[in-house]
């Protein structure tokens, strides 16, 4: 029998995205919690984890000196959402060091979702916020929704991010492979193009279908612009092959705490 990653509020936000194959991997974990598979439930910074990890940091956003024009590590996290922002979500800082992936792709076209999954969005943000959000209304449940929301400070750029990604989705519909470090090759058999929410000044959504034991694993993106700052929603499901659904009213709700 295959075994099966259960969905679940309480696994750590640190999930290797195992399944994967090294395509998506590990980001910080929860303190006092290992490695625990999940299916909504993401890491912080997606990425593969390479032959020479970074070194874990102190919990919280990394401190970082303001660029002109971006919000700096502090503002950012004064932007984040907090619990009581969006009716019945839960918003919990991440906790932990934010490794970066090494997974690359021989389709270039297709390196700017490998770059988010890497936990290293093309331009560069000059700060990072990582947030989990989490439907407080299905606790109990082994399906509950949990989301992972990267707020990044982009002073150049950042409706670079989008553009590339839109470009990625038209070039890379028929999917792509990846490899990083010494892992196994990871292949992606489809992208396409999902209703993007209606928040911020631009945003792009699309899922990616990966591969687990030959099981499909839906992994769902939302990318929303408010100025400079570009904010990344996630959602991963390796257990049942179904598409994840992350609530506009998340986007709606950040967009607009950006604005204020």
């Amino acid at each position: 029998m295959k075994p099966r990653l259960v969905r679940s509020r309480a696994a750590t936000a640190g999930v290797c995205l195992i399944a994967l194959a090294g395509a998506a991997a590990c980001g910080p974990t929860s303190a006092g919690k290992g490695a625990e598979g999940s299916v909504r439930d993401t890491a912080a910074a997606p990425g593969a984890s390479g032959a020479n990890p970074p070194a874990p940091r102190a919990s919280g956003p990394t401190p970082q000196v303001k660029a002109d024009g971006a919000l700096s590590s502090e503002q950012l996290t004064a932007a984040a959402l907090v619990t009581g922002d969006v009716e019945g979500f839960a918003a919990e800082p991440l906790e932990g060091g934010t490794p970066t992936g090494s997974s690359r792709t021989d389709k270039a076209a297709c390196m700017p979702f490998v770059s988010v999954i890497n936990g290293t969005p093309e331009p560069a943000p000059s700060a990072t916020v990582y947030r989990r959000l989490v439907d407080t209304s299905e606790d109990g449940r082994a399906d509950q929704t949990v989301v992972t929301e990267v707020l990044g400070a982009h002073p150049d750029g950042a409706s670079d991010v989008l553009a590339r990604l839109r470009a990625a989705i038209v070039a890379c519909s028929d999917g792509f492979r990846t490899k990083g470090g010494d892992l196994e090759p990871s292949v992606f058999t489809e992208v396409k193009e999902l209703p993007a929410p209606a928040a911020g000044d631009e945003a792009v959504a699309y899922e990616l279908m990966g591969a687990a034991q030959g099981d499909p694993v839906p992994m769902v993106f939302q990318v929303v612009r408010s100025g400079t700052t570009v904010v990344t929603y996630y959602a991963v499901d390796v257990s049942g092959g179904d598409t994840p659904k992350i609530p506009d009213r998340l986007a709606v709700a950040q967009a607009a705490k950006l604005k204020s």
